[in-house]
């Protein structure tokens, strides 16, 4: 049964990572705050504060320059801030979350279903 190492007012950082439609990927990392323990479905309600890291690689696993980058998705990234998310205890363990990318271009609520 998973276990929450952290609780509401503690930080970790979680990485997600989306491919992008040219095969790139984007990595961002993200200093996630802890809001709420849902221990009936063994979940954080986190809220993701600032944007601590991230980087355009090739499909092949190399970083792209600065000017390479896909600036229009890497606003989307940016946008991300501020957003409240429920993820699993699992999450904490530092390993990347992969996403469809039609949760960072926002088609798909999961970085929205929480807006007030």
């Amino acid at each position: 049964m998973p276990v929450a190492n952290f609780q509401p007012g503690d930080h970790f950082p979680i990485q997600f990572v989306w491919q992008l439609p040219n095969g790139d990927y984007i990595r961002a990392i993200f200093r996630a705050n802890v809001l709420e323990l849902d221990a009936r479905l063994d979940r954080y309600l986190l809220k993701l504060e600032k944007l601590q890291a991230g980087r355009q690689e090739s499909s092949s696993g190399a970083q792209r320059p600065k000017e390479m980058l896909s600036y229009k998705y890497w606003r989307m990234v940016g946008d991300l801030i501020g957003k409240r998310v429920y993820l699993a205890y699992e999450v904490e363990d530092g390993r990347p979350i992969r996403l469809r990318l039609d949760t960072l271009t926002q088609e798909h609520s999961f970085f929205t279903r929480l807006d007030s």
